[in-house]
């Protein structure tokens, strides 16, 4: 194949086709915390504001709960992605985390590391997915320690440490317990950050104060800072599962930037 290219590239057609060719920039924003409506409109007012989206290629996509837009243009059309880009800043700033396409996932590990951090889990619901999304990394065994699949309330008390009276008053799903698991988990693995999770994944099991879908998470800093969360989640079993450890790792960033 290698000696066929050779002959191919240096063909008259080829070459006269390889000339009109172009480069095309890609750019990817990434949201998190609202409805992919919402950059729909974004883009209707770029249109009304007269920004050139016929020189952008402009495709979104919801993915495990962020927003996703991805653009492709030209390097004349360099100035139509700027207005875009400052457009979706100004109308989104409280949900856009990420201008250069990185993840969630890449953006907790890089913290993680340049603080010399450490991190440990305590899931119920998840059951494991978030310690499995820590440890996908190559090299994540420099941060992530381990983590416990804490499902039935004794375990979350003779693993987790999370007191069985607290269960008791405010129930298997709540943000005292998913607190308590975050403690527990980062005490018990003696790491730098504990994160807790504990829902109702469905599709049984929701009542109405808390319906099928409600998950709620704690994470602990060693330093004594702490995050709580309670939301809901639509979707099947598996959409909320694996939209918790999104959720889950939203909350472990905003914990190390102080956002």
């Amino acid at each position: 194949l290698a000696s066929m290219w050779t002959d191919a590239v240096a063909a008259p057609a080829l070459r006269t086709a390889l000339a009109w060719a172009t480069h095309f920039e890609l750019r990817t924003l990434r949201l998190y915390g609202m409805p992919e409506a919402e950059i729909a409109e974004t883009l209707r007012e770029a249109a009304q504001r007269g920004v050139a989206l016929d020189a952008l290629e402009v495709t979104t996509c919801l993915r495990r709960g962020e927003v996703e837009v991805v653009t492709r243009f030209e390097p004349a059309a360099a100035p139509a992605y700027a207005a875009l880009e400052a457009l979706v800043r100004e109308r989104h700033a409280d949900t856009l985390f990420s201008d250069d396409g990185s993840t969630v996932d890449a953006q907790v590990a890089a913290l993680l590391t340049a603080q010399g951090a450490t991190i440990a889990t305590a899931e119920s619901c998840t059951g494991g997915l978030l310690a499995a999304r820590l440890t996908e990394r190559p090299g994540s065994s420099t941060f992530a320690l381990g983590g416990v699949v804490a499902y039935a309330n004794d375990v979350k008390t003779q693993l987790a440490g999370v007191p069985a009276e607290l269960i008791a008053r405010h129930g298997a799903v709540s943000t005292q317990v998913g607190e308590a698991l975050a403690v527990g988990a980062r005490e018990r693995f003696g790491a730098d950050v504990g994160v807790g999770v504990t829902g109702i994944a469905g599709p049984d099991g929701g009542t109405l104060d808390k319906p099928v879908g409600t998950v709620c998470f704690g994470v602990a800093h060693r330093d004594g800072r702490r995050l709580v969360r309670s939301t809901w989640l639509a979707g099947g079993r598996t959409e909320v599962r694996d939209r918790a450890t999104t959720e889950a790792l939203h909350l472990v960033r905003s914990l190390l930037t102080g956002a």
